[in-house]
This record gives C-alpha cells, structure tokens and sequence, in this order.
C-alpha cells in the first residue's frame, strides 16, 4: 500500500488499514417515480466487499417500487453482488480517493458538497460522540441536499478531518451559492442529524443557531 493511505484505518471496521475502493450502483423506486445512484466505499478489502453486498440488500428490498426500477433492479443487484466477489486490494485507487477526498494535503476544498461533508462532520462532532445514527441519517438525507453524498468522503472526513473549520465560516461559504430554498434544507439536513440518536445536545442545537445565523435562515429546532 502506499504511504499516503498507510496512516489510515477503515472506516467501518477502523482496524485493518485502508486497502481498496468500490463502486455501487443502485436504483430505488417510488411508485410513480425512481431515483438512480451510486454510493462509493473506501476502506478494507473486507468491509468493501460487505458495504458493497449490503447496497444490494438494500436494493433487493427497496428497489422494486416503480416500473423503471423493477426492470433495472435486478441487473444492479447481480453487478453488485457479483462485483464484490472480485474486490481486492488497490493503494491506487485509494491513493486517488484520498485526494479527491483533499486528505490528507488539501482536507478544505471549497465546493458545495465538501461544505456539506464539512457541516455534517461538525454536527457529528459537536458532542463528542460518534454515532453511526447519525452518520446514516446524513448519508440518507445528504443526497437530497447536496445530490449523490458520498459515505466514504463524510466517514474519512469525520474519523479523519481534524481541520474542520469553523462552522460559521462554512456557512459563510454557502450564502452567496445557496437559495433560501436551499439553504433551508441544508438547516433541516443538519437537524435530522442532531435528532439521529434521540435527542439533541446543547453543542448541536449551537451548532444549528451558528449555521443559521451564517446563512440569514432560522434553525428549524428554534
């Protein structure tokens, strides 16, 4: 592996180094309509090939709604479940997630989706305990604010992504780009992840008031 991801434990298990990358496709349908993706996984050779036949779990559940997805459904599933049987090891596939992540030389790019990753982080980090409620509350909700989240940037971010800045200024990058429209949801994104494990501590309701006070929006928890 190579000295760039050398430093790194898997996100999931956060024992075994980082080893490899994968791609999952997926399609889930809401009777009337459907929504194609993919979800990207850095981590142990291990855990990828299990995120990778858990996204085609889920899709064997959840992917059948709509007339669209019940025809492409399948094929997705059988890529996945057959994909995983073929990940091995490639430092440099990681190598390149990793600076495309910004980590470890450049962990602030300023796009929309890395403030995103960064906001979710913070409200992650705000109390000092990590829960992976609140991880998968803002994989799920992320994809409606920021299109396709990517769980692997958020996860390394969060384990990983010591020079967060300060909220109020990631807001601050988000003013100028961002609707009021949008720039509610981003609020409403935030508090689904401050209520992820039933209750909201007082380190994330400032974070919710900080975020608000940047973008001119009101907390929706105020």
């Amino acid at each position: 592996m190579s000295n760039q991801a050398g430093g790194y434990p898997c996100p999931y298990c956060q024992k075994a180094p980082l080893e490899t990358t994968a791609t999952a496709p997926y399609v889930r349908g809401f009777l009337v309509a459907y929504q194609i993706g993919t979800k990207s996984f850095i981590g142990c050779t291990g855990c990828v090939k299990k995120k990778v036949r858990g996204e085609a779990g889920i899709s064997l559940l959840l992917g059948w709604f709509s007339l669209v997805a019940f025809v492409l459904n399948p094929f997705m599933i059988l890529y996945n479940f057959i994909r995983s049987f073929f990940i091995s090891p490639n430092p440099a596939a990681v190598a390149g997630k990793l600076q495309e992540l910004g980590l470890p030389d450049n962990p602030n790019i300023i796009n929309i989706q890395a403030v995103g990753f960064a906001l979710a982080a913070a409200m992650i980090l705000a109390d000092g305990v990590v829960e992976e409620s609140e991880l998968l509350a803002a994989e799920k909700a992320g994809d409606e604010v920021f299109g396709e989240f990517d769980e692997a940037a958020l996860r390394m971010i969060v384990q990983h992504g010591k020079g967060i800045p300060p909220v109020e200024d990631l807001a601050a990058m988000l003013t100028d780009v961002l609707d009021n429209e949008a720039k509610e949801k981003v609020m409403v994104f935030l508090a689904e992840i401050a209520m992820a494990d039933g209750h909201v501590a007082p380190e994330e309701r400032m974070v919710l008031e900080k975020v608000g006070a940047g973008l001119g929006v009101t907390s929706p928890m105020v």
